[in-house]
């Protein structure tokens, strides 16, 4: 059967683009494809789905609803879940008036029955019952945030610079990858040890220069992103695991660093020290000061410390 021509029928009424990047439903018993389109009005997304199998969707952009009679979940935006299909309907929308991007991995019941061989006594319940045939419902999983391990080797796969042989490798890779992130039971909280590996380490040093270089400047998180070559909400969930907090706390912090610095030197005045660290509110500089440094501007690094000399 020729699946692009089943896939493209299903998502013929929506502008934009799909494009399968590697597998075959019909084939190989999985697909691996993308979706980027601006959706008009609400539209059916079931449509694609086939009998008998589980997608796993990962979701860069846009809101999907996957819902039964007696289940519904919402797929947000940087979010990735799944959902298995039986004899039985299962439907699923996109909301009108966003764009959406989001990858989907397409595993027949054989197919993926078989690459999880050996590893049935840890799968989700539910998801071990729908694999044996012994469930009749079509199945819902519970979305959760794409991890950093599976939306970096997502954007590599997307970037265009993998050979058609490695990219076939790759993806089917990835498909693995998002399986085993979603259809496990979780670990306990105690086990779960996952230090960033020297690459996002890098990434994340890589920023703190540029911001300490440009922190009196306004600095866009897309813009930050685009000179690292990440995208934004990676980048941000990066900087925080690896700092402990947000790149605008950070850059806050920075700022308000910087102007306590030239306070204690003496020469620069309240107002002088604001503007010189990139605020232009003296009120709301003072406030943010006092949050970080415990005390008012106007009165670091002493109390005596009223005026400048």
């Amino acid at each position: 059967m020729n699946l692009s021509k089943v896939e493209r029928g299903a998502w013929k009424d929506i502008s934009g683009r799909w494009r399968q990047i590697a597998g075959n439903f019909y084939d190989q018993g999985w697909s691996l494809e993308i979706v980027e389109s601006r959706i008009d009005g609400s539209f059916d997304w079931s449509r694609s789905f086939h009998r008998n199998s589980l997608e796993i969707c990962i979701n860069k952009l846009g809101y999907g609803i996957v819902y039964t009679e007696e289940a519904q979940v919402e797929l947000r935006p940087g979010t990735v879940g799944f959902y298995a299909l039986t004899e039985k309907d299962l439907r699923a929308e996109r909301i009108g008036g966003e764009y959406a991007q989001f990858v989907t991995v397409e595993w027949s019941r054989s197919a993926l029955a078989q690459e999880l061989k050996g590893l049935e006594e840890w799968l989700l319940p539910s998801v071990k019952a729908w694999l044996e045939g012994k469930r009749e419902e079509p199945l819902i999983g519970n979305p959760h945030e794409i991890s950093f391990s599976l939306e970096s080797r997502l954007e590599i796969l997307l970037s265009g610079t993998l050979s058609q042989p490695t990219l076939a490798l790759y993806a089917h890779a990835l498909s693995l990858e998002a399986a085993a992130e979603v259809l496990f039971e979780p670990m306990h909280a105690e086990e779960k040890i996952c230090p960033l590996s020297p690459a996002h380490k890098l990434i994340v040093s890589k920023a703190k220069e540029y911001l300490k270089e440009h922190f009196t400047s306004a600095i866009g998180l897309s813009e930050l992103a685009r000179y690292l070559g990440v995208s934004p909400s990676y980048l941000s969930r990066l900087f925080s695991k690896e700092t402990g907090m947000s790149i605008p706390v950070y850059v806050r912090n920075l700022r308000i660093e910087k102007a306590a610095e030239l306070l204690k030197r003496g020469d620069y005045n309240v107002t002088e020290a604001a503007f010189a660290v990139g605020y232009s509110s003296l009120s709301y500089f003072s406030k943010v000061f006092c949050q970080v440094m415990g005390c008012c501007p106007c009165v670091y690094p002493s109390p005596k410390r009223l005026v400048k000399k």
